[in-house]
């Protein structure tokens, strides 16, 4: 008889970190579960580790593959599910013991397609939680509702990830997804999945603990090529929501922000990575004259729509830096000067303020 829920775990060279993950899943107070381990060709020794706690849990599945990316172990970990409800799992983090009997009891609890919980995220080799997603109280949430809730989840990140939610498997294992995506497959795989079903139930545990590794975290997807992964995700959610009259001015917000907030997160990464000024001038120039990019920058600043950051102007990399320099001498120039006098800003605005040129 098969079990109540399986946990897809796809694995790719993380042999240092699988050992926390299977201690933590084998505290699980609801235990009829099997663990499906997808290998996607791993060089290091982490088929070795997984091996090793298999022979110990019979409940651990293991299924080898040549190494072709996520998009390939995604799909093939979809045409394996044969139990009622699938949870996901990265092998590098790691769960809380009431991770599966939480969003089981939910989405039991309301019928509900989809159970949804909070995550919390921190940093390697730290214990401290940097953030958590943010709380909404339990809430049941009905398709005629979901125009009203996507963009909030959209926004808050909860719908980027597989992990933090229990699926129905009858819908989940019919979705697919192109297989040279490199970037984005799990959005793309709940906006496939929100087309399917009526429902979804959002829980404010917050069980997954998403662990950042500063190695990986830094380097990837930086530049242009990164800028077009992301513009390829913002693309399909856009259509996505569109194709299920989904695209209200909420949403169009959500994923507006979602581009602009691409654009200066590129960029960012290649001024953390890329040390010589012509690159960067050459990888920034072509970040901030991306389609994608401008239409949104242009169209969203025409309408005066807020955002809570300040997004970049389209303009030339070397626009750009010479404004990032300058902006970081006049800084450099202000430190100083409060360094040297502490109370030099005080003490100009109250000669001002004698004077009569300062009201406030």
């Amino acid at each position: 008889m098969n079990p109540k829920i399986t946990i897809v775990v796809t694995v790719y060279n993380i042999a240092p970190y699988l050992t926390r993950f299977f201690e933590s899943m084998a505290k699980q107070t609801f235990s009829d579960y099997r663990i499906l381990i997808v290998d996607d060709g791993s060089t290091d020794n982490s088929l070795a580790v997984c091996r090793a706690h298999a022979a110990k849990d019979d409940r651990i599945v293991i299924h080898e593959r040549p190494h072709e990316g996520i998009s390939p172990a995604r799909n093939y970990s979809m045409e394996q599910l044969d139990t009622e409800y699938t949870v996901h799992a990265d092998g590098d983090d790691y769960v809380e013991p009431e991770y599966l009997e939480h969003l089981l009891s939910a989405i039991e609890k309301y019928n509900a397609d989809w159970a949804i919980s909070r995550v919390a995220y921190q940093s390697e080799g730290s214990d401290h939680i940097d953030a958590v997603f943010p709380a909404y109280g339990e809430t049941f949430v009905k398709k005629e509702e979901f125009s009203d809730w996507l963009p909030t989840l959209l926004t808050d990140r909860r719908l980027n990830y597989l992990y933090g939610k229990i699926y129905k498997t009858e819908f989940f294992k019919t979705l697919r997804i192109e297989p040279d995506v490199k970037q984005g497959s799990d959005t793309m795989i709940n906006c496939q999945y929100i087309e399917k079903i009526s429902s979804l139930v959002l829980i404010d545990d917050a069980d997954y603990h998403y662990i950042k590794y500063n190695a990986r975290s830094v380097t990837s997807y930086a530049g242009p090529e990164g800028m077009a992964r992301l513009d390829r995700i913002n693309r399909f959610v856009h259509d996505s929501m569109e194709k299920q009259g989904l695209l209200n001015d909420k949403m169009q917000y959500a994923i507006d922000r979602r581009v602009l907030l691409s654009g200066i997160w590129t960029v960012e990464r290649i001024l953390s990575v890329v040390s010589d000024k012509k690159e960067q001038e050459k990888q920034i120039d072509a970040i901030l004259s991306d389609d994608l990019y401008v239409e949104t920058y242009n169209r969203t600043n025409a309408a005066g729509t807020a955002f809570e950051f300040a997004p970049i102007p389209p303009q030339s990399g070397k626009a750009y830096l010479t404004g990032v320099r300058k902006e970081a001498r006049k800084n450099r120039t202000k430190a100083a000067i409060l360094k040297l006098c502490p109370n030099f800003i005080k003490e100009w605005r109250a000669k001002r303020r004698a004077g009569g040129n300062e009201t406030n």
